[in-house]
């Protein structure tokens, strides 16, 4: 009986839960875009406010805070497909 109650929880829950998946942090392989108007836009979407992007070791590297977290974040970008090759915590 608890196992279909707590069923019906998640059911219930499923519509709450999705926007809260949706601000996750951007992902190895996400394609953000190669100019920053739109690299901005697709980081700030996934839930990484970015603060500023500068160019390092042929990457380009949007810093940025975890809107979930607070964490500071580093994310490289390819410059030539916009996909985002690596995340990092900022140390």
């Amino acid at each position: 009986m608890k196992s279909k109650r707590f069923a019906a929880l998640l059911i219930a829950l499923a519509p709450v839960a999705l926007p809260m998946a949706a601000q996750a942090m951007p992902q190895v392989g996400d394609i953000v875009g190669t100019n920053p108007e739109a690299a901005k836009a697709a980081l700030e979407k996934a839930g990484c406010m970015v603060e500023e992007f500068e160019a390092e070791d042929g990457k380009i590297e949007a810093k940025c805070k975890d809107t979930a977290t607070g964490k500071s974040m580093e994310v490289y970008i390819d410059p030539a497909s916009g996909a985002v090759v690596e995340i990092k915590d900022e140390d």
